[in-house]
């Protein structure tokens, strides 16, 4: 008979997995205390979820969902970052926090139903955020729309000048 507690951190696991756009597992062995409060900081400030929890509990949350692929990786210590929004953000914040102290390192990326290694971490976190894709789509959405406008205007510009042209020679005659 499993003990509640257990249960419950299965199942906060699994629903965290279940609602999150990212899930990035790392290995976070000789990060210290200080270390570790400073990443659970970066992480709060960015909207990640961020648990350590037991191999044999995350196997059962991630076999549940389907997730099969990543119980390769669920060997020593094992950090999960679930991103809501942005897929890239964790491994952003985790690659930028490890660059001083080149800890904790990425075993897998899941996210959109693909598994990336921690070799490609640096691939992923390259991948533009949300807010830009929507920048760049609603930008090319107006592109065409301005310059039309651009195009109106200066037509209307010529005709306005060659009207004031044509009055002006009317004035003088």
């Amino acid at each position: 008979m499993p003990r509640p507690e257990k249960v419950a951190i299965v199942e906060a696991t699994r629903k965290a997995a279940e609602k999150a756009s990212c899930i990035v597992m790392a290995d976070f062995t000789g990060l210290n205390v200080e270390e570790i409060t400073e990443l659970r900081r970066k992480f709060r400030e960015q909207s990640i979820d961020y648990r350590v929890v037991k191999n044999t509990l995350a196997r059962i949350s991630l076999k549940s969902l389907g997730y099969t692929e990543l119980l390769d990786y669920l060997e020593g210590p094992t950090g999960f970052a679930f991103g809501y929004d942005d897929p890239g953000t964790p491994v952003r914040v985790i690659l930028d926090f490890s660059k001083k102290t080149e800890k904790p390192k990425i075993k897998a990326i899941w996210f959109d139903e693909h598994l990336f290694s921690g070799e490609d971490a640096r691939k992923v976190a390259d991948l533009p955020s949300k807010d830009q894709l929507i920048a760049n789509f609603v930008s090319g959405l107006n592109a065409p729309i301005s310059n039309f406008v651009r195009g109106l205007n200066n037509i209307l510009q010529k005709f306005v000048g060659t009207l004031a042209a044509i009055q002006k020679e009317k004035e003088n005659n």
